[in-house]
């Protein structure tokens, strides 16, 4: 009798396993914004009415940080003949913890680079190798550190121009997690464009598996457990354009020669707890190359990384490195922990 009690009780446990598991309904909604196709994923009775707050969301802050809408903030900033410039609480803290990032990474993370960016057409896609003196020239209306706020105030020079695209994903996760939390959500996956954001585990207590790219060929390197935390990756390989000397010239620039990044990374995947952190971390480490990107992380160990160069190496954090899986496709990648 006392083996069937415990069979009773066993069976009863799994039912309401089963049952619990059964509740989580899923939902999804895919749209576009920021420029790009998304995709948020939730599991809870409230499931539909996170994912729409969350698409609003969204949508209402590219509205305050899109370079090219005339009504957004940045926009304004950007196009101002006078300063100081009055902006929105949100867009003020994205553009604090952006010139926080760009000190703490010494300008390998830089969000007023955009005359030079736009110098070389990325923003309009009407591509061009600018020549070595306008380069010199727009890197001078590049030096954050003559940023200054007093208040909802911002103070640049006339010329000075602001481009969060490199955190301003992130950020839209972070946020958009907390709209969907208010409603009760334990469980999503939020994929922006690739940045991906976790709410919790998966509903059945499991971590969620993420695909890392090979920035290569584009297929599955290897995959990722993760839970609760953003992962982004930067690389060169999705905004190119080819110049007349046949060199493929990317979007990502580094802010001390006012061209694209060139170094031994193909591309940079961050790993924190905030998706605006992890955003701006994965520029940083590509800026940076390898060695100074892991070094900045020793300084810096408040994250985690993978780092994939053009050796086929691939350089992972130890805090992830039980949680990262080569796929059997790309045998011939060496995987090296860092401690």
């Amino acid at each position: 009798m006392h083996g069937m009690k415990k069979l009773s009780i066993l069976l009863s446990s799994v039912f309401i396993l089963l049952t619990l598991f059964a509740c989580e309904k899923k939902e999804e909604v895919y749209f576009e914004s920021m420029n790009t196709f998304m995709k948020v994923q939730a599991y809870g009775k409230n499931a539909e009415q996170a994912n729409e707050a969350a698409q609003k969301y969204i949508g209402e802050l590219e509205k305050l940080i899109s370079v090219t809408k005339p009504e957004s903030d940045i926009y304004k900033l950007n196009h101002s003949e006078t300063f100081p410039v009055e902006i929105n609480d949100q867009t003020l803290d994205l553009i604090k913890f952006a010139l926080k990032i760009a000190d703490k990474s010494n300008g390998a993370f830089n969000p007023c680079l955009y005359p030079v960016s736009s110098a070389w057409g990325f923003t309009k896609k009407q591509y061009r190798i600018p020549p070595q003196d306008e380069i010199k020239e727009k890197l001078k209306l590049c030096d954050w550190k003559k940023v200054r706020i007093e208040g909802n105030k911002v103070f640049m020079e006339n010329g000075m121009q602001f481009d969060l695209g490199g955190i301003g994903k992130g950020f839209a996760g972070d946020e958009a997690a907390k709209k969907m939390k208010e409603f009760g959500i334990k469980s999503a996956l939020l994929d922006l464009g690739g940045n991906i954001q976790l709410i919790g585990s998966k509903p059945d207590g499991t971590l969620w598996v993420i695909g890392i790219k090979n920035p290569v060929d584009g297929d599955v390197l290897g995959s990722l457990k993760a839970k609760n935390c953003g992962v982004i990756t930067s690389a060169g390989y999705e905004r190119f354009f080819e110049g007349p000397d046949g060199h493929k010239y990317i979007h990502i620039f580094d802010g001390t020669t006012g061209c694209p990044v060139e170094n031994d990374l193909l591309s940079a995947t961050a790993i924190a707890e905030s998706g605006t952190y992890a955003d701006a971390l994965s520029t940083t480490l590509y800026v940076l190359g390898k060695e100074k990107a892991i070094e900045f992380w020793k300084q810096n160990p408040d994250f985690d990384f993978i780092l994939v160069t053009d050796k086929k190496e691939i350089y992972v954090s130890k805090g992830i490195y039980k949680n990262f899986a080569l796929s059997q496709d790309h045998a011939d990648f060496s995987l090296i922990c860092v401690e």
